[in-house]
């Protein structure tokens, strides 16, 4: 499955996977699915959301979708750390909370960095030794980890898909060569004929050597570079296991890996689709919003829908009202001149107590045009301990760079208020 437009091939299903109906049909006769969606591209031309959340939702829709069409077993990959307070450790344990949630027998995968043409990190190393006249080395630079080959991986999700051995277990895969990132710079010097000089530095703040990272690669995701450093931070322990013993029988030096990297990017390549779509996310004009609350305890989405628009009007009093319909629907005006500005209709058939739907159908702030409909949402995730509110596919009405700093901002700033606001909420303050 893809997000991008239908391509020729017969087995490329598009679909958006903000979306449970899109994701339901895309799945329709699946028996095994490999779940490898992250959220570090762009969705939206603007998305005001963590990625870590963005990651949550996509997974309860495919957990959800599985379950509906019978899926026999998801497969999602993980990292490997030795360390599980390490952020990206922890976020890996939400999605997979997330995709075991739907009752689908989940297959885990936990790797270390995986290396193979067209990687980011190939394009990193490449970077450090082409721009940097002295390459500084903090002290993650000496921590050995055991990357892996594209090809193992996908011999151990080949061998995974279908065997019910492996059905809800977790396995660890890694390579048998323990490597360092000064050694990968080491071949990476070597492999494009340059001479690399070193600053060692072993108290470098790890917030400065990620700085550093940023500027070489500007395009690089936050979360992206986060990842590399914990894994370099942490490095990779293991317990071996029969599918680890699968995916390495035919291993290959990880130098020789390495080398085949960074031959297939040379410096300056761009992925011709990528810049296609970020065009065509850029015309649409689409926005993405999603923030996580932390539910008081015995709540669940629908008692925070039911006090999101009470408080908003409470908030913005002097701005805006809003109004209640029998049917559940929301309206928001503007106070003194009474201009509808929002229009939410309650979408019955979409929701129950853990998800709330509403469809922006109309009002001064919203353009609604053919494709898919602007909606708000409110939905329980990890177990009820967490609601995410989501604005999915908003056309703002307002002229974009106008919206970009003005209505924007306001919705931002209200979502960390009522952030805050559940937040007491959930620490025993008063209810409403």
């Amino acid at each position: 499955m893809t997000r991008q437009a239908p391509r020729a091939e017969d087995e490329v299903r598009p679909c958006d996977h903000f979306s449970r109906r899109e994701l339901a049909s895309a799945l329709e006769g699946v028996d095994y699915a490999i779940y490898l969606v992250h959220n570090r591209d762009p969705s939206a031309r603007l998305d005001q959301a963590q990625s870590q959340d963005m990651d949550l939702l996509v997974a309860d829709n495919f957990a959800w979708a599985a379950a509906r069409n019978g899926v026999k077993q998801i497969l999602c990959r993980a990292p490997l750390l030795a360390r599980p307070d390490r952020p990206t450790a922890r976020d890996a344990l939400e999605r997979e909370e997330v995709l075991a949630s739907s009752g689908v027998p989940l297959t885990i995968l936990r790797t270390g960095l995986v290396v193979g043409p067209g990687g980011e990190l190939s394009k990193l190393l490449a970077r450090m030794v082409r721009r940097l006249p002295r390459i500084p080395l903090p002290r993650l630079a000496g921590n050995e980890i055991r990357p892996l080959h594209l090809e193992s991986l996908l011999a151990a999700f080949q061998h995974c898909t279908g065997n019910s051995d492996t059905f809800n277990g977790t396995f660890d895969i890694f390579g048998p060569e323990p490597v360092t990132l000064q050694q990968m710079i080491e071949v990476t010097a070597e492999c494009l004929g340059r001479r690399v000089h070193y600053a060692r530095w072993p108290d470098m703040p790890e917030g400065l050597f990620k700085a550093l990272l940023r500027t070489l690669s500007p395009n690089l995701h936050p979360v992206f570079v986060t990842y590399l450093l914990d894994m370099f931070s942490a490095g990779t322990q293991g317990q071996g296991n029969s599918v680890m013993r699968v995916a390495t029988r035919e291993w290959k030096p990880f130098r020789m890996t390495l080398e085949r990297s960074l031959l297939a990017l040379p410096e300056g390549t761009h992925h011709p689709q990528r810049t296609e779509d970020d065009e065509v996310i850029r015309q649409m004009g689409r926005v993405r919003s999603i923030q996580r609350l932390r539910l008081p305890p015995g709540k669940d989405a629908e008692w925070v829908a039911e006090r999101y628009f009470p408080w908003l009007g409470t908030l913005m009093g002097f701005f805006v009202a809003t109004e209640r319909d029998a049917d559940g629907s929301w309206t928001v005006r503007q106070k003194l001149s009474g201009l509808r500005l929002l229009r939410l209709d309650f979408k019955s058939t979409h929701s129950s107590p853990d998800r709330r739907m509403y469809f922006i159908t109309g009002g001064a702030l919203a353009r609604v045009l053919g494709g898919r409909t602007a909606r708000l949402e409110f939905r329980d995730l990890l177990n009820g301990r967490f609601t995410l509110v989501a604005i999915h596919d908003f056309n703002p009405a307002l002229p974009w760079f106008f919206y970009r700093f003005t209505q924007a901002v306001v919705h931002g700033l209200v979502m960390k208020g009522f952030q805050g606001y559940m937040e007491q909420k959930a620490e025993g303050g008063p209810m409403l």
